[in-house]
């Protein structure tokens, strides 16, 4: 550890970040006695996801630059574990790093927020929604082609504020964070899975940490919870073998059935939202690396080689027109 008998954690500084710290450290004191409340320090990181906030991410290199900085911290020694939404980290990165901790999974769902109408299908034709989610973009005009979809970046409390301004007629978000930050009451819709199937890893806090940190390691797993964490590996390998990045439409879920078996299901869209390719698998969790790979497999041969190259090519259009 960076001090001796002290845990510095690192993460972004938004509020849903640190809430989520916040939430990680009561975790751990809560999961050890003999750990005190200043044995665990919260080290705030500038990414620059966070910097460059007007920016599209997918052309600057991807959701990545939200962990990449804090990453550095980890491989220096400056920090000894870093708190990150699942769904912020790419597939692949380095083998120095590991995540030692999948926090419980909070509510999955992608949620809806508008002050003029209840649902998402009532929308008046022509009413402007926004996500900075390429998977949200295709998803919403699968349901109605007749909605204008636009990309608003920045916090949550940002885009609800901008909500308010009337700068656009509705919001899409995940309900995880909306949740964590007591923005609830303001949540008009929340999306049924059948409708609008989550990204990979969403509603899901990690603890990542240097892979020879085995102190660290060892003190993490008090705090795993090993249902996410079989689901987590799942939706992460489809993810990764789709090849699919945040410019790509890409959906994958996956749930722990009563059996004690996991369910793992996927989709891949065309950024117009008409083209959806789908599969899904159940399975015993001790093969949920294999049951992701088999579904983006499956899905793989129903779209052709060409489909995510050119989606994303696409997506890069559509973002630079400013949609």
């Amino acid at each position: 550890m960076s001090l001796v008998n002290k845990i510095i954690v690192g993460t972004r500084g938004s509020r849903l970040s640190l809430a989520q710290a916040e939430h990680f450290k009561d975790e751990l004191l809560l999961a050890n006695k003999n750990l005190k409340p200043t044995d665990v320090e919260i080290k705030v990181i500038k990414t620059s996801g966070d910097k460059f906030k007007t920016e599209n991410l997918s052309l600057m290199g991807g959701k990545g630059l939200f962990v990449k900085e804090i990453e550095k911290e980890l491989l220096t020694g400056n920090i000894d574990c870093a708190v990150h939404s699942l769904k912020d980290i790419p597939t692949f990165g380095s083998e120095e790093l590991v995540l030692g901790a999948y926090l419980k999974r909070k509510d999955a769902r992608d949620a809806f927020i508008s002050p003029i109408t209840n649902s998402y299908k009532e929308l008046k034709p022509g009413s402007t929604v926004a996500t900075c989610s390429v998977r949200r973009i295709s998803q919403l005009k699968r349901i109605r082609d007749d909605i204008k979809i636009v990309n608003i970046r920045g916090n949550i409390d940002t885009r609800i504020e901008k909500l308010k301004e009337g700068l656009v007629d509705g919001l899409v978000l995940a309900y995880a964070g909306i949740k964590r930050l007591g923005f609830h009451k303001v949540v008009t819709e929340i999306f049924d899975k059948d409708v609008i199937l989550p990204a990979a890893g969403q509603g899901t806090i990690v603890v990542q940490v240097r892979s020879d940190n085995k102190t660290v390691i060892n003190l993490l797993k008090s705090v795993n919870d090993k249902e996410t964490e079989f689901i987590s590996i799942a939706e992460r390998s489809c993810l990764d073998k789709i090849n699919g990045a945040c410019d790509t439409p890409i959906g994958v879920n996956a749930v722990i059935t009563d059996d004690g078996e996991i369910f793992l299901r996927a989709e891949l869209l065309s950024i117009d939202g008409k083209k959806r390719y789908s599969s899904h698998k159940t399975g015993i969790v001790e093969k949920s690396k294999l049951i992701g790979y088999d579904v983006a497999e499956e899905i793989l041969d129903q779209a052709g080689t060409d489909f995510i190259i050119k989606e994303s090519k696409l997506a890069h259009t559509i973002y630079k027109r400013g949609n």
